[in-house]
């Protein structure tokens, strides 16, 4: 019997890579798990399927606490993933990102947190800066306060939200560049958006060669993380320099050349190797 695959919010294409295996697409939303004698299996409306492999292709979508239990019992289950589940469960969350980001001696931009009831408006900094609201992708909420009379609308509306905010300051970029990792190979992409938020409604991108001390700092990130892939999201100022938001455990391959689709599926296909000696 042919293993099979759970390609968990994944792109269309990636049964192609796993010629040898049973690939079923599942939504994270839409699953049901479960884990019995030692068995992981995925269910849907469709079918409840015993799972071998998982690939997590989980991106911008609303944060869910079930998210983070789903992740807890795949590492319980031992099923190979990529990237490991315990990998994912750290960076599962933006300041739980920060966090890691931090232990493993990045230089990632500034930042301040709060959480509690109109605990935000401690947190202010001079405008112009930038606040985001809990653990959403995509640009989804995000502000830019370019004042100081914008941010008490701002706060008002955050209180209003349940949620913690970081704010850091807004860097006038002149690009966002992404750094990303496949084990010990390196690419970087150059991003232009259409407004201030970085990689998001992208009108141009070219894929370049990696600065030095960007791969670097992935490296180190990686490494830190145990992760078979990884991307460095930064912002290269006006001045040349470069500032490190965020890290991506879950990157898009959008851009990049086709080649790493390849790469990122041989990941799992050495991992279920490993499983099964």
């Amino acid at each position: 019997m042919r293993p099979t695959i759970a390609v968990i919010n994944g792109e269309q294409y990636w049964p192609g890579y796993f010629p040898d295996c049973e690939v079923v697409s599942r939504r994270l939303q839409d699953a049901a798990w479960v884990l019995r004698d030692g068995e992981l299996w995925c269910i849907n409306r469709e079918a409840a399927t015993r799972i071998d492999g998982v690939f997590w292709r989980v991106g911008a979508i609303r944060p869910d606490p079930r998210h983070r239990t789903v992740l807890d019992v795949l590492r319980l289950s031992g099923v190979p993933c990529v990237n490991p589940a315990s990998t994912l469960a750290r960076c599962q969350d933006r300041l739980s990102m920060l966090a890691e980001l931090r232990a493993a001696g990045l230089p990632v931009i500034p930042f301040d947190v709060a959480l509690g009831d109109d605990m935000v408006r401690r947190i202010a900094r001079p405008a112009p800066f930038v606040v985001k609201v809990g653990n959403h992708h995509g640009g989804y909420g995000k502000a830019l306060v370019r004042s100081e009379a914008e941010w008490f609308e701002v706060a008002d509306l955050l209180f209003a939200a349940n949620d913690y905010a970081v704010v850091e300051p807004y860097i006038d970029y002149r690009r966002d560049v992404r750094c990303l990792a496949i084990g010990d190979r390196y690419w970087a992409m150059a991003r232009a958006g259409a407004g201030w938020k970085a990689n998001v409604q992208t009108r141009k991108h070219q894929v370049i060669d990696p600065p030095e001390a960007l791969v670097a700092y992935t490296r180190r990130a990686r490494e830190h993380l145990g992760a078979d892939i990884v991307a460095l999201d930064f912002l290269e100022t006006q001045d040349g320099e470069f500032v490190l938001l965020e890290c991506n455990d879950t990157p898009g391959l959008s851009g990049f050349p086709e080649a790493l689709r390849e790469e990122l599926a041989e990941c799992l296909r050495e991992r279920m190797r490993r499983a099964a000696r």
